[in-house]
């Protein structure tokens, strides 16, 4: 994760490294903690022996706009996805694929936040990220996930949307005049859950773009 801040110029107001461990490049901004001293500053049960505090970026909803256009993706938006590790997983996944940029609705998990931070891997620091509302993408036409009553996904051409919307897994997408897509799943199952919706959604979007 810090190799990914690193890379993406992000400024560290301080690392902290546990006492008998390494950080894998200089900086200034650097202490040394003691393990009792780590061990009540962080926030999770087996830590890797650092912890960090950095600035970034947060993008404007026309700036993540624009990126998703200059690249030809649509843009990824976020529509009450709760659970920070789902919206770690996803951002990791929209890295992989070479999706540029992603928009949050209210009542999402901040991406930034430790937990999502921690399951994107760091990834979510390649990717532009803004707040937005509904308004802010008004001029998007776009597909949301559905988990069933959407268009295949094998015959939706999700590659030229707009913008595709994955939304709470308990409650769906706060929108009802999005176009639908959906995965096919065995009989009996009911759903996917949305980092790995998401993952089969970009994967395909990948997938075409490379064909084209």
């Amino acid at each position: 994760m810090l190799a990914e801040a690193r890379a993406a110029r992000l400024e560290f107001d301080l690392i902290a490294v546990r006492e008998g461990d390494k950080l894998p490049f200089h900086t200034e901004s650097r202490v040394t903690l003691t393990p009792a001293a780590f061990r009540a500053a962080t926030q999770t049960v087996t830590p890797q022996g650092v912890i960090a505090v950095a600035r970034v970026h947060e993008a404007t909803a026309l700036e993540a706009i624009r990126a998703a256009r200059d690249a030809r993706w649509p843009l990824l938006v976020l529509d009450r996805v709760q659970d920070p590790g789902n919206v770690g997983a996803i951002c990791r996944t929209a890295a992989a694929a070479g999706a540029p940029a992603l928009a949050v609705l209210p009542g999402s998990a901040d991406p930034f936040g430790p937990k999502a931070v921690r399951a994107s891997a760091g990834n979510v620091f390649r990717l532009k990220v803004a707040p937005a509302r509904w308004k802010d993408l008004e001029e998007l036409d776009g597909y949301g996930a559905a988990p069933s009553g959407g268009a295949p996904l094998a015959e939706a051409p999700i590659e030229s949307a707009g913008m595709i919307v994955l939304g709470s897994e308990a409650h769906g997408l706060s929108r009802q005049d999005l176009k639908l897509v959906t995965v096919p799943l065995t009989e009996g199952v009911e759903s996917l859950n949305v980092a790995a919706a998401a993952a089969l959604i970009l994967f395909e979007i990948r997938r075409r773009r490379l064909a084209a």
